[in-house]
Parts: C-alpha cells; sequence; structure tokens
C-alpha cells in the first residue's frame, strides 16, 4: 500500500486520470469567452458540464472565467487544480465520475477586481452569465428595485475600486 499523499487534479496531473474520465475537449486551447459570476456547485455541476458538452460537439475556444463574490474556498480549491473538478453522475443502475475541464479561471470578485473588469471589457468575452442567491441581487423589498441603502450597493455608487456587488460589477463592465 502506498503512503504517498494523493495528487492533486490539475493540467500537470490529468494525464494520470483514466481516458474515459478526462474531458472530452482540450482545457489548454479554450480562452474565457463566458464571465460567470456565481461559481458555485450548481453552476459547476450545470452551466459548465453543458458548457463542455457543446465545446466537445462544436469547438470554438468556450472557456470559462468563474467568479464568487464571497467566499474564496472556491478560489482555493479550483486555482490549484488549474480550473478542473470532478463531476460525479449518480444514476439506479451505476455511476459515472468525470473531470469538467471549462473553468480556465477562477477569480475572487474582491481580490481580483482588475482581472475581473479587464474580462467584462474584453471582446473575447461574449457571454455574461450569473447564478446569485435572491440576497445577492441587492433588491428593495418594498420597490424592487435596486437597494440604493444596501453597504455593498452603496459602496460601488461611492466609487469602491473592486466593485462587491453583481449589479456594479455588471456595471463597470458596461
Amino acid at each position: 500500500m502506498s503512503t504517498d499523499p494523493p495528487r492533486r487534479l490539475s493540467l500537470a496531473t490529468l494525464p494520470g486520470v483514466p481516458a474515459e474520465s478526462r474531458p472530452p475537449i482540450d482545457p489548454r486551447a479554450l480562452r474565457p469567452r463566458i464571465v460567470h459570476l456565481g461559481i458555485g456547485a450548481f453552476h459547476r455541476a450545470h452551466q459548465a458540464l453543458y458548457t463542455q458538452a457543446a465545446e466537445a460537439a462544436h469547438g470554438g475556444g468556450w472557456g470559462i472565467a468563474g467568479v464568487t463574490q464571497r467566499s474564496r474556498s472556491v478560489v482555493d480549491a479550483l486555482r490549484p487544480q488549474d480550473g478542473l473538478y470532478s463531476f460525479t453522475e449518480r444514476r439506479p443502475e451505476d455511476g459515472a465520475t468525470r473531470v469538467v475541464g471549462t473553468v480556465t479561471e477562477v477569480l475572487h470578485a474582491a481580490d481580483d477586481g482588475a482581472r475581473l473588469d479587464a474580462l467584462l471589457a474584453s471582446p473575447e468575452v461574449t457571454v455574461v452569465s450569473l447564478t446569485v442567491t435572491e440576497k445577492g441581487y441587492r433588491r428593495d423589498a418594498a420597490t424592487g428595485g435596486l437597494a440604493l441603502e444596501d453597504p455593498l450597493v452603496r459602496g460601488d455608487l461611492e466609487g469602491r475600486p473592486a466593485p462587491a456587488s453583481v449589479a456594479g460589477q455588471l456595471a463597470a463592465g458596461l
């Protein structure tokens, strides 16, 4: 029995993954064409996976720059793995685990604001998508509009260097 610690998934270790579990695309050939705000588990199990299937079928170099709004946990987990992660599909008869390779960058909105701004302004980026919780929209319950008194929104309106709210990030990219 080996006492070596498990090797972390990355572009360097990807050749050691069984062929049937590797991405059907070359992650190195992708570039950020999608910026996704809210790169949580839902996004990774749906949009990133479907983007990989579309890329495998049609090409185009469609990579995703994923942005987390609050916690650095996704950044800390995925950056050392070059954006790669495993997805396990469970079915009654069996299951399958495969590596998803469409996430080309993982950003923390507050720490990587300049890079986020550059991506949002890039002509290469043609899609901006988001999956945030209801709180992330910073809605005013009375009016249904943007909650201008919300501390994150107020800070963005006052010119915070790296917008902290989703509305601020989208506005900065215009």
